[in-house]
């Protein structure tokens, strides 16, 4: 029996989903098809029914999770105080929970695998860094703040090394002063 095309959306949706999720666990390099369908709940064999190659799957498993990471930043910015986003931002990227949860930073996962990737998954991950610099940026001409995409470029790149040493340190007191060094001297404690 064939499948809707709702039927089938959803499907690829999950799959997408999962995917971004083990991508960040495991990398690119640590990802085979076979694991990454699985993760999804179904088998290798369906995998060509949604995409053409796995750099495809990949490029869209980063903007997912580059859509999930905005997502959760503009949230924390709607309860925010005026004149805190870029604080709050910061803050939010730093945090633990960024740090240790499911749907975290693509860029802090697969950073340097992200630099030898295909044209489309390179493509959609500096498509996505741009955005959150945009993100950052807004929020500090919101201050007033002159040369604010260059101090967004400086903080985006200073959180995403961050979350990744933090990473790196799991378990360690050096996880947790990373995230909070670099946050206070980003924020201007």
């Amino acid at each position: 029996m064939r499948k809707s095309r709702e039927e089938t959306a959803t499907t690829r949706r999950r799959i997408i989903e999962s995917s971004a999720r083990e991508l960040r666990r495991l990398g690119i390099d640590g990802s085979g098809l076979t694991g990454l369908m699985a993760a999804a709940g179904l088998s290798q064999g369906g995998f060509y029914k949604h995409f053409t190659s796995k750099a495809q799957l990949v490029a869209e498993s980063v903007e997912v999770g580059v859509e999930g990471l905005i997502g959760g930043l503009q949230r924390l910015l709607a309860d925010s105080d005026k004149g805190r986003g870029f604080a709050t931002l910061v803050s939010g990227y730093l945090s633990q929970a960024h740090r240790d949860g499911d749907a975290g930073c693509p860029y802090a996962g697969l950073g340097s695998e992200l630099a030898r990737a295909d044209e489309p998954v390179r493509g959609a991950a500096i498509e996505g860094f741009e955005r959150m610099v945009g993100l950052l940026a807004e929020q500090l001409d919101e201050q007033g703040d002159k040369g604010a995409r260059e101090q967004a470029l400086f903080a985006m790149c200073a959180m995403m090394g961050a979350v990744t040493v933090s990473r790196m340190a799991e378990g360690r007191t050096l996880a947790d002063e990373v995230l909070d060094v670099v946050g206070s001297r980003l924020r201007g404690d």
